[in-house]
């Protein structure tokens, strides 16, 4: 899919999806995703890549802890959310915002000790080609974390559709809304152009991993239990935040 459109489409729906992650920061996720983090980081990582960032979640939790960061977006007015976000916590001068291509990083090599993203690897048009860059910028020893969600399997799947419908109606009925923008985007994409939208993930990636080279490649299926609130696991339970992790 062509980056522009992408980067346009994610400019859209920056305030909207820049209200979410505000909700977030402000929520008990900070310090359930920290308390993971923790856990999974490498040990003695200092500089840290988050592409892309969006509004900003990972890239401040993960300056909150201290780690000197480097986030990048192909949307700037998701990086506008971002630098707002972080100003907000106090922590713009630990982290640095560039507008980058994730498919086309600029970067040296093993220029950090982890690389991270959330809700992200799904609108990649060339995921292995992304992996290797990863692997690439990435230090000896340095690890991959990658959170992300089977979020567009409905479109091949009948009973997953079906499942998430009822699940979608019974969140208006207790909650009123769910996460969407009321206003359109001008130039919605197709979601079966992407190339993961069909694939059964994790174990999809944890492969892709280790065909990159990457060691110790591995996923948890499910980590919805501590970082979702009630009506997330509602209107998402069907496709669960999973984790996928790779040392190099």
């Amino acid at each position: 899919m062509d980056i522009e459109k992408m980067a346009r489409y994610w400019s859209e729906d920056a305030d909207n999806y820049g209200k979410i992650i505000e909700d977030e920061l402000s929520s008990f996720r900070v310090g359930a995703w920290q308390e993971l983090l923790k856990k999974q980081m490498p040990r003695n990582a200092r500089e840290v890549l988050d592409f892309g960032c969006g509004p900003g979640f990972f890239s401040i939790i993960l300056a909150d802890m201290g780690y000197k960061v480097t986030a990048i977006d192909c949307s700037e007015g998701m990086l506008s959310r971002a630098r707002k976000n972080a100003e907000s916590a106090g922590l713009s001068d630990k982290i640095t915002f560039k507008v980058m291509d994730v498919s086309d990083m600029d970067f040296p090599d093993g220029s950090f000790d982890a690389v991270l993203s959330r809700n992200v690897t799904w609108t990649l048009s060339d995921p292995r080609k992304v992996y290797a860059d990863v692997y690439r910028v990435l230090r000896p020893l340095g690890r991959v974390l990658l959170f992300d969600a089977n979020w567009q399997l409905c479109l091949y799947d009948e009973a997953l559709d079906r499942e998430n419908n009822r699940r979608h109606e019974e969140c208006i009925r207790i909650y009123g809304a769910d996460f969407e923008s009321d206003t359109p985007i001008s130039e919605p994409f197709d979601a079966r152009e992407l190339p993961l939208s069909g694939v059964k993930r994790p174990y999809w990636d944890v492969e892709a991993l280790r065909m990159t080279g990457f060691r110790n490649a591995h996923a948890v299926k499910d980590l919805t239990a501590t970082l979702w609130d009630e009506k997330e696991k509602l209107l998402y339970g069907e496709t669960p935040l999973f984790g996928i992790f790779g040392d190099k």
